[in-house]
């Protein structure tokens, strides 16, 4: 589906660092009051969970942050659960795009030199050492950063590289433990301070955990600010919160807490269940929990699913470290979805009544400032629903966080740092899934293009590929279309959609 925005602003580097240009498109305060509340909250989190915060285990060179010197970038999904490895290579050279002259590359299976060059070449990021991990039957399910740690010539590699720069920042798809446990191996062999451009491990886990998540909202917005959940902790409690939540809403949702977006979630249509009797639908919802993968763990998040919905917010944010200033709004976009349970398909820019743009970028920054106090660092984006029959009797509800990069925000932050002239340039995201047409090249879905492909220096507008995996499989497509108007950016996004896909196979 397709996604845009407009580049209004400048844009600015943080740690320096222009391969990731952060550009404020939105503007939000919260007050003095405000802020001390989110203080108190935050250190009362930290007093009850001190790990929180900790990342002195990895050792005293170690932390969350960016430095100068190289970066080693590694887009790896395993940690979260129900993630299926051999879609993991989807992120691995997506998060290329924010690799400067020079970074690291790390993937699993084999080097894809084609889209290596185009990424040199064609978009002018600059040239990377890419080491790879071959993967194995046997260790496809075990994190990158995991393999890298145990691989002596691939940490020796990195490690040698890190040594002579004096530094490392790892610049990771999401701030897994694994990604720590690395950090640390290469900071120990090198002799030199490593950085991670993520929060510590747990408050990672924790802000990508939708109960946890929940619970926030909950205690920082209200209970209003959210639609009617609980959490279960066993069979017994998942059919009865189920049940109960069934006669109240036209659709429940159950979802796995620590996946991503709607690979955990089971919408159902409360009409359907009603009628079973506890036993039925504990009988039914574990069997239908065991089709997508889930192992067994509690707890589970149930919840109303909202509906009518008038609109589906999600807001990109920058969270800068304390010192460096409050949190950064850089876009108020509409989720695209499809199917029962909400998949993301895409996304459009909100188009949003002025109060209501108002609150969700109040409450946007209202969220991340507590995140802020906690110690998070780096991306993060929040999603929400305006739930009713339209915009004048609804409310906002915050139902998901994602403490990671993804599918807007890499090429949103790519596309800062392809076009120089923010104000006057849009794009458009193309990200489609679980198709069938003939596989294309690199090299030959760039000739398909001609003249459409947008080239540094030299282009005004054109397409950009965003990974090579889907294309050169016949099986998806993740493109962007850099334009100066929309229409002109949805044109071109469509007609390189269509020569790739052409007739399915």
């Amino acid at each position: 589906m397709i996604g845009l925005v407009g580049c209004p602003g400048g844009a600015f580097a943080p740690g320096g660092r222009d391969a990731l240009p952060i550009v404020a498109r939105y503007s939000a305060s919260i007050s003095t009051s405000e802020r001390k509340r989110l203080e108190k909250i935050a250190d009362r989190l930290v007093v009850n969970e001190p790990a929180l915060v900790l990342t002195s285990v990895f050792g005293a060179g170690v932390g969350s942050g960016l430095m100068e010197g190289p970066a080693l970038l590694i887009g790896d999904d395993r940690e979260i659960a129900l993630s299926d490895p051999q879609r993991s290579e989807i992120h691995e050279y997506r998060i290329s795009m924010l690799a400067a002259d020079g970074d690291i590359l790390l993937i699993s299976g084999g080097h894809n030199a084609a889209f290596e060059r185009y990424r040199n070449e064609v978009l002018g990021l600059g040239t990377l050492d890419v080491f790879t991990l071959p993967a194995e039957p046997r260790n496809q399910h075990v994190p990158l950063a995991m393999r890298c740690a145990l691989h002596p010539d691939a940490l020796n590699a990195i490690a040698a590289k890190a040594g002579k720069a004096g530094g490392l920042t790892i610049l990771p798809y999401m701030g897994t433990g694994s990604i720590w446990v690395l950090a640390t191996a290469i900071a120990e062999r090198a002799g030199i301070p490593v950085r991670v451009a993520a929060p510590p491990p747990r408050l990672t886990r924790r802000i990508n955990d939708k109960v946890w998540f929940a619970r926030r909202v909950s205690e920082v917005l209200g209970a209003h600010a959210q639609p009617a959940f609980r959490s279960v902790y066993g069979p017994a409690a998942l059919a009865g919160q189920v049940g109960r939540l069934a006669r109240q809403a036209d659709r429940v949702v159950i979802k796995v807490p620590d996946s991503a977006g709607s690979l955990g979630n089971i919408s159902l249509n409360a009409a359907n269940i009603r009628d079973h009797t506890l036993e039925e639908l504990r009988t039914f919802l574990l069997s239908v929990l065991e089709t997508i993968g889930w192992r067994g763990r509690f707890p589970l998040l149930v919840e109303v699913w909202d509906s009518p919905v008038s609109a589906s917010p999600s807001v990109q944010t920058w969270i800068p470290e304390r010192t460096q200033g409050p949190p950064i709004l850089e876009g108020i976009y509409e989720q695209v979805v499809a199917g029962a349970e909400g998949a993301f398909v895409g996304s459009v820019p909100a188009a949003l009544q002025k109060h209501w743009e108002e609150q969700v970028a109040h409450e946007a920054l209202v969220l991340a400032t507590l995140f802020q106090h906690l110690g998070y660092f780096g991306r993060c984006s929040f999603d929400a629903v305006i739930a009713g029959n339209d915009h004048e009797n609804a409310e906002l509800h915050w139902i998901e966080c994602n403490g990671r990069w993804g599918g807007v925000s890499m090429p949103m932050t790519l596309a800062n740092r392809l076009v120089k002239d923010l104000e006057k340039w849009v794009f458009v995201i193309v990200q489609l899934t679980n198709m069938n047409f003939k596989p294309r090249t690199m090299v030959e879905a760039q000739e398909m293009m001609g003249s459409d492909l947008f080239k540094v220096p030299g282009s005004e507008d054109g397409i950009v590929f965003l990974s090579p995996f889907g294309i050169e499989s016949g099986s998806g497509v993740n493109l962007m279309a850099i334009a100066r108007t929309v229409e002109h950016a949805k044109g071109l996004a469509q007609r390189a959609t269509q020569k790739l896909t052409g007739p399915a196979v």
